[in-house]
């Protein structure tokens, strides 16, 4: 286990060496910005033989399902509209904010009105077997093989087909390939702030709950008002502050193995811990009281106008108070020196699904493929040279933030490129990391190394079987549905922790808790037994 730990951190810090952008800064929402809009093709139908070349004869227009911030819009972005000028082929897309992602995601699937492609939509694992198992999304395994050349030779190569493999052995969706990173946002604390208020960057829960009330209490931003916010969450944001209380939890299933057992975190005693902490936060008014329905949007349009924020959970804090002032916030370490900084191989999934709706699933392999080498890398995640960036003499590229796609590099790659909150069918650049010259993105980075000396050993992607993962779906959609109906009800004091764990406990057990745990353990210890 050690061994592997230090293979990765290895493997990691000389990427980042390397690569001094890499990451998912562009993961919340961007100011809106101008955009040029694509033009409207005729809809017609497929007409094309899968081995046609690109530009196609005649448009091939899909119907499509797509995650997209509000004001930029994935229709409008300058990669998709060279990319159906350099193929012929027009996504119809249906577009759904972050708030109706989720419920329009499985209306779609549930009421038979389903689309032919599901792009940067965010669907998991479990639901592409599921929906793979009745036959709606279609496998790709044979169209990788004969029609994606670029992402076969990745697969290989990185030795991740197993990553991206479901327990029937069919691939039901493309992945985004980022390399070894972080694998969750981190918490970002003021040090001008602590500065201002004669504090330490606090070290135990208790310190911080006493950082927290003089940002709140002690006037840390010198305007002579109280409107400081100790720390600010929008929705789902309020677990990403678990790695500081020592918790790695891996998100997808929602656990922590200690090197002997398999730990279900909402059920653990360090998560009544967490719990008891912010709902202490919360009554004392520490945390913004709209933590469980504010959104990306409104803690952006805060940082920009306003010197207000203590602490910050993000992959970049440049993307919420600008860049003049990212460099006052400094990473909050893991209390302790816990080892509990999340990271992961960078393999993300479900980046596009094609469904058996789809005349011509080919000529989509065919499209996506190109993003999986450089120069389509380049495209997908930076745009057009020119148009969004520039090469100078040393060849370091420079953001454009004075032309029409946005004022600084977030808001440049959020309204202009495919890269984005959720993963998109595309591999990382070489040239977006080596060639990155941003000073932002290098303190970042700069950061980044220091949180991954505080880094937990990766939990691995796993495998279930057919059987575990029907067993599975059925489970998650209603303990995870009341987890976090737990947790928002405690926090924000419409219930008691202590009166209401035992029941809480008890409740979760009955939907099936522990059985959870065991079909996720069996696949965590058949991965184990793989690499002995």
């Amino acid at each position: 286990m050690k061994m592997r730990m230090l293979a990765f951190l290895l493997a990691l810090v000389m990427m980042l060496s390397l690569f001094a952008g890499c990451g998912k800064q562009e993961e919340t929402p961007a100011p809106e910005t101008e955009q040029t809009p694509a033009a409207e093709p005729e809809q017609t139908p497929a007409a094309e033989p899968a081995d046609a070349e690109f530009p196609l004869a005649e448009t091939y227009t899909v119907d499509a399902f797509a995650f997209s911030n509000t004001g930029n819009e994935l229709d409008k972005t300058l990669t998709m509209q060279v990319m159906e000028e350099r193929t012929n082929i027009h996504f119809n897309l249906t577009l759904v904010s972050e708030a109706e992602r989720e419920e329009k995601l499985n209306l779609s699937f549930n009421s038979g009105d389903y689309y032919d492609v599901y792009i940067k939509s965010g669907i998991s694992a479990v639901d592409a077997f599921k929906y793979g198992s009745q036959g709606v999304i279609i496998p790709l395994n044979d169209l990788i093989d004969q029609y994606m050349p670029n992402l076969k030779a990745l697969l290989d190569a990185q030795d991740v087909w197993n990553e991206i493999t479901s327990a029937d052995g069919n691939i039901y969706a493309l992945p985004q390939l980022d390399g070894p990173g972080m694998a969750a946002p981190s918490t970002f604390i003021n040090q001008k702030w602590l500065d201002a208020v004669g504090k330490e960057m606090p070290t135990t829960p208790e310190a911080y709950l006493d950082v927290l009330r003089a940002f709140v209490n002690d006037d840390p931003n010198g305007n002579g008002e109280k409107d400081e916010y100790g720390i600010y969450c929008p929705s789902g944001a309020v677990e990403y502050t678990l790695p500081v209380f020592g918790v790695a939890m891996d998100y997808n299933t929602y656990s922590m193995y200690d090197g002997a057992d398999m730990i279900y975190i909402p059920t653990s005693e360090v998560y009544k811990e967490f719990l008891a902490f912010w709902a202490q936060a919360y009554q004392e008014g520490l945390i913004n009281q709209d933590c469980f329905t504010a959104t990306w949007d409104d803690i952006n349009a805060i940082g920009a106008t306003s010197d207000t924020l203590g602490c910050i959970p993000t992959w970049g804090v440049y993307q919420h108070v600008g860049t003049e002032r990212d460099e006052d916030y400094a990473p909050l370490m893991p209390f302790n020196g816990a080892n509990s900084v999340p990271t992961s191989s960078g393999v993300k999934y479900g980046a596009l699904c094609i469904t058996d709706k789809c005349t011509n699933p080919e000529l989509i392999c065919k499209w996506a493929d190109y993003f999986y080498c450089e120069e389509g890398a380049i495209l997908a995640r930076m745009g057009v040279e020119g148009e969004t960036y520039t090469v100078d003499e040393n060849n370091k590229y420079h953001w454009i933030t004075d032309g029409t796609w946005g004022s600084d590099a977030n808001a440049v790659r959020n309204s202009a490129t495919l890269y984005g909150w959720y993963p998109g069918p595309m591999t990382k650049a070489l040239f977006f990391d080596e060639g990155q010259a941003n000073p932002e993105e290098l303190f970042l980075y700069q950061q980044r190394l220091q949180l991954l000396t505080q880094a937990a050993e990766p939990f691995p992607s796993l495998s279930w079987t057919e059987d575990e993962l029907n067993e599975k779906s059925v489970l998650i959609t209603t303990i995870n549905a009341y987890y976090y109906e737990y947790m928002a009800q405690v926090i924000t004091g419409q219930l008691d922790l202590e009166d209401s764990w035992d029941d809480y406990l008890a409740n979760m057990e009955g939907m099936g808790v522990a059985r959870l745990n065991e079909i996720d353990k069996a696949a965590y210890d058949r991965w184990l037994a793989e690499q002995e």
